[in-house]
């Protein structure tokens, strides 16, 4: 496949997330949302799985839903009878993790660019973008179910026109987070790994206190720090600055944690970016391994 440059992707991502939002139904994809009701699961995976992240997320503090995120391999090992919904999160609509996640007795839903006769449909329309790490195919559905969550345009350009630069290039990173910041940390550890940028680690903040110091005996990399102004965040920092080589830290400018995890997500994919960059690697096309598509074009048995 002959991919698009990565600075393309990003000099283009505005004027995608603007497309969207001027070409897609959005009171269809809207009240299509609005009509979910009961215990719901939301599926996806590669670039797509952070976006059912997200949705999940949007579902049970919009909605009051219990909302949970799956992968689809999971399904056939889960019991499912407490669930009446499910929703498949992917642009193209066809491929096995969808076919596997409507392989089950509940009410089914695909959030799609590609509509199917066999669901309801959440659809919303975008341009066109051949990217390995999923850029405009990730920030333009975020940006969708952000406007369904709080219907603000001014607000959704202003954390779109953020952007940042970092001197950092590091093999092992390790991203400091929480609940309210779990999309933007989940978007980091798909977007080092898949473009074989980095190794990354995710540390809930309080978990890290159990022990988990003890990575840095070992590796010492750079560590992403989404701050809260609080006491714990406060005492991570003070004490962490001697086991990294640095501390990138993205401050959280807002207390709702659907808008925080959007924001802090718009900067990470930035943050991708710099980094990226610094180390000469184009994450558009990054020439994966010759093998990547056995895996990739795999629709056998789970």
């Amino acid at each position: 496949m002959i991919y698009d440059k990565m600075e393309d992707c990003f000099g283009s991502l505005q004027d995608k997330v603007k497309y969207a939002i001027e070409n897609s139904d959005l009171n269809a994809f809207f009240s299509t949302l609005d009509e979910i009701e009961g215990p719901t699961l939301v599926c996806g995976v590669g670039g797509s799985s952070i976006v059912a992240f997200f949705l999940a997320k949007v579902l049970r503090e919009k909605r009051k839903l219990i909302a949970d995120f799956i992968y689809p391999r999971d399904l056939k090992y889960r019991d499912l009878s407490a669930y009446e919904n499910i929703i498949a999160v992917s642009y193209s609509g066809r491929n096995i993790g969808v076919d596997v996640i409507f392989d089950t007795d509940l009410n089914k839903y695909l959030l799609t660019g590609h509509p199917r006769q066999d669901c309801h449909n959440i659809v919303y329309r975008m341009k066109e973008e051949r990217s390995y790490v999923s850029i405009s195919a990730t920030v333009v559905p975020l940006t969708l179910l952000m406007l369904y969550y709080r219907n603000d345009t001014d607000l959704i350009d202003t954390i779109l026109n953020q952007t940042i630069i970092s001197d950092s290039d590091c093999g092992h990173y390790e991203v400091m987070s929480g609940y309210e910041t779990a999309t933007a940390a989940m978007l980091l550890e798909s977007s080092f790994i898949e473009s074989g940028m980095a190794v990354c680690i995710i540390h809930d903040k309080y978990n890290f206190c159990h022990g988990r110091i003890n990575i840095s005996r070992n590796f010492k990399g750079d560590l992403i720090f989404f701050k809260r102004e609080n006491e714990l965040d406060d005492l991570l920092y003070k004490n962490l600055k001697d086991h990294y080589q640095k501390i990138i830290t993205l401050d959280q400018k807002y207390d709702d944690p659907i808008i925080c995890d959007y924001d802090l997500s718009i900067r990470s994919m930035q943050l991708i970016r710099s980094i990226a960059l610094n180390k000469g690697i184009d994450i558009s096309d990054m020439k994966e391994l010759p093998d990547n598509d056995i895996f990739y074009l795999y629709k056998g048995e789970m």
